[in-house]
């Protein structure tokens, strides 16, 4: 194209020269006119050619780039595996209160998750669990303990962390976990929420979000009973930054620090089916008074408390259709004297933690039909000092904490893979007050919770 320009310049030249050198006829001087016309209307014609060139290549070159992002998104996103579920329960509740009865029914809600996971590299894998749990129509946002969030209507439809952490394998025995931590929704939940295992910890004992660092050990790779030792430590409370910053704690207020080492294995009687037994202990230091009182001049650490489990499950017995667990727990609290008084939630009295021990039970079984029904009941039993890390459970009514009786039966059909249906019948009768609290001198009670709930559960 350049070459047509340069020897179009040089034929107007050399024209022009030659009609300085002699003179010509008006029939040539129109014929050098017609050709110079000629030559301007073949280099406009060029001068396009070329422009439309120039915008062809801008756009391969724009539609390369775009291809190019649009490959790295992709690249970015295929590195993270996403899951989700979702889940519509409508609610029946009648509670009996000092004799008299309370009627909350058509409550509906609404619970999200939303699960992601990435292998970084050969050592290390991320983990996290977005969670949405709100009622129908319920828009005033309430204030919750961080380790509830998400995990009970929280009067919104905002968007939690329930679990960000990621695994390092050091070698083949260790392993560490830091982070939120998977502490929710643990054994002895696993058949009512007809799911797998997804928490390291029996539900007895510790049901919602925590943060800490975890480090694991399996003691024999090779051995098909897997055993495997857990060190852990957590936060089950700390000063807010906001009010009592580092470098001074105006509050005078220690934070709640909790220690627990975690033993499981399978059994060796492959007959069984699956097994997984599991020992438990926990340490909590200087428990509080109340987290959401932390600025009250009245809240102070009340002591300690330590808790151990053990937790047994044989799933598909024995190569039958019934699964079945038993879990057990008690609770040690070492009170320091301090009191504190909240008002009307301590009663308007100067409260201790809770001074004796405590313990509970809960066993559970279900049968999956070959026709896609599934059948299970659950009866937990808490005596009159029982506590344990429940209170982030999903569990509207946490009954794991309950210090009296609690009678569950469910039926569930197994729409496809990703669908299921589920019916279930609550039935709790406190024995003592104080349900899920660590403070105070519980008192004997007839109250009377009974929940029947439809649930409609979708994952993918």
């Amino acid at each position: 194209m350049i070459k047509k320009i340069v020897l179009s310049s040089i034929v107007i030249a050399s024209l022009a020269v030659s009609v300085n050198a002699q003179a010509y006829s008006q029939e040539d001087m129109n014929k050098v006119l017609n050709r110079i016309d000629a030559l301007e209307k073949a280099l406009e014609t060029q001068k396009v050619e070329t422009m439309q060139q120039i915008e062809t290549t801008q756009e391969d070159i724009e539609t390369l780039y775009d291809r190019a992002d649009e490959n790295e998104f992709q690249a970015t996103m295929n590195r993270i595996k996403w899951g989700a579920e979702f889940e519509v329960t409508a609610n029946n509740i009648t509670t009996d209160s000092m004799g008299v009865e309370y009627d909350d029914n058509n409550k509906w809600t609404t619970k999200l998750r939303l699960s992601m996971e990435s292998k970084i590299n050969e050592k290390t894998k991320f983990y996290g669990r977005l969670s949405m749990y709100k009622n129908w129509s319920d828009s005033a946002v309430s204030f919750l303990p961080d380790s509830v969030e998400g995990r009970k209507p929280t009067g919104g439809s905002a968007i939690y962390v329930e679990r960000a952490y990621v695994d390092y394998n050091v070698n083949d025995v260790f392993s560490v976990t830091i982070g939120r931590q998977p502490s929710s929704d643990g054994p002895g939940m696993t058949l009512i929420e007809n799911t797998q295992r997804k928490s390291t910890y029996p539900a007895i004992l510790f049901d919602g979000a925590a943060d800490g660092v975890v480090t694991t050990a399996k003691l024999a790779p090779t051995s098909s009973m897997n055993p495997i030792l857990r060190a852990a430590y957590g936060k089950g409370f700390q000063s807010n930054t906001s009010f009592s910053p580092y470098t001074v704690n105006t509050e005078t207020i220690s934070d709640l620090n909790v220690y627990g080492a975690f033993y499981e294995m399978s059994l060796p009687f492959k007959s069984m089916g699956d097994t997984l037994f599991v020992l438990s202990y926990v340490h909590g230091s200087d428990f509080i008074g109340h987290p959401q009182n932390v600025g009250t001049p009245n809240n102070k650490n009340l002591g300690d408390m330590d808790l151990a489990g053990v937790y047994f499950e044989n799933n598909n017995a024995f190569g039958t259709n019934l699964s079945y667990f038993a879990s057990a727990g008690w609770n040690m609290p070492d009170a320091n004297g301090n009191t504190v008084n909240f008002g009307a939630m301590t009663g308007n009295q100067n409260v201790t933690l809770i001074q004796e021990n405590g313990s509970a039970y809960h066993v559970g079984a279900r049968y999956d039909f070959d026709f896609g029904i599934k059948l299970g009941y659950e009866f937990n039993h808490g005596s009159k000092y029982w506590y344990s890390f429940t209170n982030g459970s999903s569990d509207l009514l946490n009954k794991l904490a309950t210090r009296g009786d609690v009678n569950d039966v469910y039926a569930m059909y197994q729409v496809d893979l990703n669908q299921f249906i589920k019916l279930g019948y609550t039935m709790i009768d406190y024995d003592y007050t104080g349900s899920g609290w660590h403070i105070g001198t519980p008192q004997a009670s007839t109250d009377s919770v009974d929940r029947m709930y439809a649930t409609y559960n979708l994952r993918f």
